[in-house]
């Protein structure tokens, strides 16, 4: 299908009959509720479900206002040294607030909005009918089930990546709709005539320049994520629109190829700059390829979408999880329909925008999976998220396809993922939010160092940033590899809590877990220099007059 077609076809609208009243203004309250959700899990239960890993960024954001610098000098990265993230708009509500956890709960909210119109604006410039946009978010919130267990407590782990706390993954999926929408608008050749035509294209053009740049400057993930897809995507697209490079390309053509090659000049340029992080990958060997491409790809990907197993054929998660291999199959389905090579007579066909936008989805996915068996790259469930996208663009093409043609199978699609909705709020919502607090032992230790004046001190990782986070920084807690040979930990951390930034006489409490406690006593020559002031079933709270902690 040509691309001229794009720019003359308009959005399919939903018929007006009642049922269609009732299914839109279903999905609407379902889909308000998710939010609802969210916000409440980001502003009310941020220190309740957040482990370190996750609380680190709350403390950056704080590093972020004190320092008046996007990448402090004094923090220490992990794999990434974030320029445009989520900690820097948290810092902004920090200046105002002084509330670590107001301030990120905030910016993940907004972060979690902003992903959610950057979604909604691309489908509906592919003219996705408003039906089908709706149900494509309401399935991004509802469909993702099961979890990770944070302290007895489940935690969502997909919504992580765009909603919940973290926001990993937000803003890059935002800088990929954003890219795919521009590219397509480039691709109806709409910038002609005079300088006013050009200029607003031009300031959006520079704008996602800007996004792009900062979002690799922080790493590699907007490269494997954007740009590198997007590359390989368009070098693919000129190939076969060429006929095997057989034809020359209309001159106005390459107006879009320019876009993505300037974003892959910004990509290659970041990596010059000295914030990133050096972390090493190595190409696999053939057995290690051929186990990660049949075997551990493949189950990170059923475990992306939900598929955890363990449960009997009779219970509630048997069915959630059945439910996902249902929209597994809807979605090849979809696939195989939307991209038939020929079109047949009477029947309905995706519009060259849709089937780009799936695409250029499908190339991200795709690109992911080959980094993950070539290289040693950790083989994560979390970093194949963009199948979600390819799930929900699919079903929302699917919707406006039918909407008209057979709008009863239409209504069966946004039926199913209003019921599957309904039950997720049982299945994986309904103990984030009704949970009852597990934290007391840690609040005991927080209401101890209180009680002695205390503002300082030490414990493993995975201790130390979550006390921290608890008191909204009113207690800093360094890090340390292990209790019993004290080391700064050189992790998502800040140099100024150590010493020598720190005196080394202070009074300093070290927070050891109960069954390390003869391991941390015994590396103390002197006996007396650390005594024992407070424990309880998980910790021990040994309290100093010394700071005995380096920076390293």
């Amino acid at each position: 299908m040509e691309p001229k077609n794009s720019s003359t076809s308009s959005p399919q609208r939903s018929t007006a009959g009642l049922p269609d009243l009732f299914l839109f203004g279903t999905v609407c309250i379902l889909l308000c509720i998710y939010l609802g959700i969210f916000v409440y899990l980001n502003m009310a239960k941020y220190t309740q479900h957040v482990d370190s890993d996750i609380a680190v960024d709350a403390m950056l954001a704080r590093e972020i206002w004190v320092e008046k610098d996007l990448t402090p000098s004094s923090w220490i990265a992990s794999t990434e040294r974030l320029v445009i993230g989520v900690p820097a708009l948290s810092s902004l509500f920090y200046g105002m607030s002084g509330s670590m956890v107001f301030s990120m709960g905030l910016a993940c909210v907004l972060t979690g909005g902003l992903l959610l119109g950057a979604i909604a604006f691309t489908l509906r410039r592919c003219n996705i009918s408003r039906l089908g946009i709706l149900t494509a978010l309401l399935a991004l919130c509802a469909l993702p089930v099961n979890g990770l267990r944070n302290e007895g407590q489940m935690v969502p782990f997909v919504m992580l990546l765009w909603f919940l706390f973290a926001d990993y993954y937000a803003l890059h999926s935002i800088c990929l709709f954003l890219c795919v929408a521009f590219y397509l608008y480039l691709r109806e050749n709409k910038i002609v005539g005079g300088r006013g035509r050009i200029l607003r294209p031009a300031l959006i053009w520079l704008l996602l320049l800007f996004l792009c740049g900062g979002l690799a400057l922080g790493g590699m993930r907007c490269l494997q994520v954007v740009i590198l897809p997007l590359t390989v995507w368009e070098a693919l697209l000129l190939f076969f629109e060429s006929h095997r490079m057989a034809q020359k390309p209309d001159r106005k053509r390459w107006i879009s190829t320019g876009f993505i090659l300037s974003l892959l000049a910004v990509g290659i340029l970041a990596k010059l700059y000295p914030t990133n992080v050096d972390y090493p990958m190595y190409i696999q060997n053939a057995e290690g390829m051929t186990d990660r491409l049949t075997r551990q790809v493949p189950a990170a990907v059923l475990e992306c979408l939900g598929i955890a197993g363990n449960c009997t054929l009779t219970s509630f998660s048997a069915l959630m999880q059945l439910g996902i291999l249902a929209v597994l199959a809807l979605t090849v389905y979809g696939l195989v329909l939307i991209f038939r090579s020929k079109d047949v007579p009477g029947q309905v066909t995706a519009d060259f925008s849709q089937k780009m936008l799936i695409q250029a989805l499908g190339t991200s996915f795709l690109l992911t999976v080959v980094v993950e068996v070539v290289t040693n790259a950790e083989t994560a469930h979390n970093y194949f998220f963009v199948v979600w996208f390819v799930i929900i663009t699919t079903f929302a093409v699917l919707i406006t396809l039918f909407e008209k043609n057979a709008p009863a199978f239409a209504r069966l699609i946004v039926c199913c993922v209003c019921i599957f909705a309904v039950c997720n709020i049982f299945y994986t919502y309904r103990d984030c939010i009704t949970t009852k607090d597990n934290l007391q032992e840690y609040e005991e230790v927080i209401s101890y160092m209180d009680s002695r004046q205390i503002d300082h001190g030490y414990s493993e990782f995975w201790d130390a940033s979550r006390i921290c986070v608890m008191t909204d920084g009113r207690i800093t807690m360094g890090h340390c590899y292990h209790m019993e040979d004290l080391r700064m930990y050189w992790w998502t951390t800040s140099t100024k809590w150590y010493v020598p930034s720190l005196p080394e006489k202070m009074p300093t409490a070290y927070v050891v877990r109960v069954e390390d406690k003869a391991s941390f006593e015994a590396q103390f020559e002197d006996p007396d220099i650390v005594s024992l002031g407070f424990e309880n079933e998980r910790f021990a709270v040994y309290i100093s007059d010394y700071n005995l902690v380096t920076m390293m």
